[in-house]
């Protein structure tokens, strides 16, 4: 399958769908649930996912939903983060170690460390360790998690009310700057979807 965006190595994909093949039914469909919730990961340069586990949809032990990620991630040479547990799911970032380190050191200085609070010589590992721990703390997510996922910049900070900007729209996620270029971003993300179905599909 071609696409605009990106091309698949066939070899790659082949591979992992001859592993997929090779688990049970309940683990098939989480790992193909996730190659298409990370496909903007996976695909078009997307700096991370947050991804919610219901709990009672997969219907399987934790340890073993864990364990499904952990080999989903190390084969396509992603990385994992349990933000929240919680009785009925799971909030897990998949992520880009080295992308986000690079959205961090773009990161406004004063926002994320006098306005935010972080400490700084923040590398992925701890910053969203820290965004972990301040979700479980106040029951909510905090919105600098928009850096891990690759948002732009602008349109986080605005978002926060950290920007002295108004709302120029929505494509998934409120526009604090150029409108075209987030149009454009949630157009990959789509279009990265839309391929992993697919794939998936596919013979």
């Amino acid at each position: 399958m071609k696409s605009p965006y990106f091309d698949i190595s066939q070899p790659l994909m082949e591979k992992w769908k001859s592993q997929l093949d090779q688990l049970s039914a309940d683990k098939q469909r989480l790992e193909s649930w996730l190659f298409v919730q990370a496909s903007g990961v996976l695909f078009v340069g997307k700096t991370g996912e947050l991804i919610i586990l219901k709990k009672d949809f997969f219907r399987m032990p934790v340890y073993d939903m864990t364990r499904s990620i952990g080999l989903f991630c190390g084969f396509w040479g992603l990385r994992y983060k349990v933000l929240v547990d919680s009785a009925h799911s799971m909030k897990v970032i998949i992520y880009k170690a080295d992308a986000v380190e690079r959205r961090l050191q773009r990161a406004s200085k004063k926002f994320l460390h006098c306005y935010l609070c972080y400490p700084f010589g923040l590398s992925a590992t701890t910053f969203l360790h820290e965004v972990g721990c301040r979700w479980k703390r106040d029951g909510r997510v905090p919105h600098e998690i928009g850096i891990a996922l690759g948002y732009p910049l602008k349109d986080v900070w605005g978002f926060m009310g950290f920007r002295k900007c108004h709302c120029q729209g929505s494509c998934g996620w409120q526009i604090f700057g150029d409108p075209q270029y987030s149009m454009n971003m949630r157009a990959r993300f789509d279009e990265a979807r839309k391929t992993a179905v697919g794939l998936l599909n596919a013979a």
